[in-house]
Order: C-alpha cells, then structure tokens, then sequence
C-alpha cells in the first residue's frame, strides 16, 4: 500500500475516487443490464442501520441526551427472581434517550423495536450484519409506543421552532428530518395532512420515509 500503510491515505483515496462519488439516480440503460449494481455503476441506496436509526430519530425529534460516557442504560425492564428475565420496554424516558451504543446488551434477547433491524445476536461474534426488509420493521416503526411518542416530541419541536404556521413547520419538518426543502407537491400535501391530521400525524410519517430511513 502506498504512503508507508498510512490508514488515512487509503480512506482519502477509496473517498475522491469516482466509484465512491457515484451518484445514486438510477439510469434505464444500466439498470437493463445491471440491476443489482454488481458493478458499481451507482451508489446502491442502502437502509440505515437499527442504531443509527434510532439515534436520528431522537436527534430530529430534539430529545437525544448526547453526555459521552458514563452507565449504560437498559431497553429492557428486568425482572429479579432466581433467575433475571427481561420485558422490552413501552414507556421511554431522559434515562432512554442516550445513544445506541450506550445500550446495554442483553444476550438473546433482541429490543422490542430495533431487533427487528437485523441487529446481531449478542452471544455470537458475527463478520458481517445480515440486511433484511419484513413487514415487522415497517410495523414497528409505525405503530410502537417509542415512535409515537417521538413524534409527538418532533411536533412540539416544530410549533417551536417554526411558529404557528403549517406552512412554516412543514419546512421545518424537511430540514430536520430530510435535510432539503420540500417539493411544492409535498408542502401541499404535507399542509393539508397536518390540517386533517395534525402535526403529530405528519411527524409520524417523516420518521418513516425512506429518504430519512435511507442513504441515498
């Protein structure tokens, strides 16, 4: 390896190269003969994983602790009897809203939500992480008390930050959570959810979009 093994040399080379700098827009031509994007053609949109998923959700919905260090904290409630068993936890707090990898694992036992997102068993050293999609992740992502609720702190965030006005809290809600402004289709639509729905409602369905779930 070039520049005496030098580990930053390498990355700086692997990141300016053009396969790196792919964009990720599909083109019919090559999708006709490389769907699989075996050869590298694009960047292939790739889901996020199960940590950084919830990291980014309590990132946009402005309730993540970000302290370094200290005592883990538990996704489970843990029962002691002769024997410790553990419950996924429903209600989620401050002492809940650390980052992932502060997460204490407890081995097999997957979390209520995130363990559907492929997450590793804890008693088993694995290489590489399986990637799957299944009805349950979509399910939990929608529907669990945690993502309800950080909704509804994401809305309050917005009333906050963006006022009274639907149209402004709903270009709020693109920056924070998909980092761009919305299309003029979206902002109409996104108007008239929250005036149908409410502000939780259009919260809600910005935590699972796949241009917030996705790396492009």
């Amino acid at each position: 390896m070039p520049a005496g093994w030098s580990i930053k040399h390498l990355h700086r080379l692997i990141l300016t190269s053009a396969t790196w700098r792919q964009s990720s827009a599909p083109r019919p031509e090559a999708l006709a003969v490389d769907a699989g994007c075996r050869w590298l053609w694009r960047f292939p949109p790739r889901r996020l994983e199960a940590e950084a998923i919830r990291d980014s959700v309590l990132a946009v919905s402005g309730t993540i602790d970000p302290t370094p260090g200290g005592p883990g904290f538990f996704l489970h409630r843990v029962e002691r009897e002769n024997v410790y068993h553990y419950h996924p936890l429903e209600d989620f707090g401050p002492a809940e809203a650390r980052r992932m990898v502060y997460a204490v694992k407890i081995r097999l036992e997957p979390d209520g939500i995130f363990g559907a997102f492929d997450c590793p068993d804890g008693s088993l050293a694995i290489p590489r992480r399986n990637v799957s999609t299944t009805p349950l992740q979509a399910l939990n992502l929608f529907n669990s008390r945690f993502m309800a609720d950080q909704a509804v702190h994401l809305a309050a965030r917005l009333a906050r930050e963006a006022g009274p006005t639907a149209d402004a809290q709903v270009r709020r809600a693109w920056q924070l959570a998909i980092h761009r402004a919305p299309e003029p289709a979206e902002a109409r639509e996104a108007a008239a959810l929250v005036a149908a729905e409410g502000l939780p409602a259009l919260a809600r369905a910005l935590l699972n979009a796949n241009e917030f779930l996705f790396i492009p």
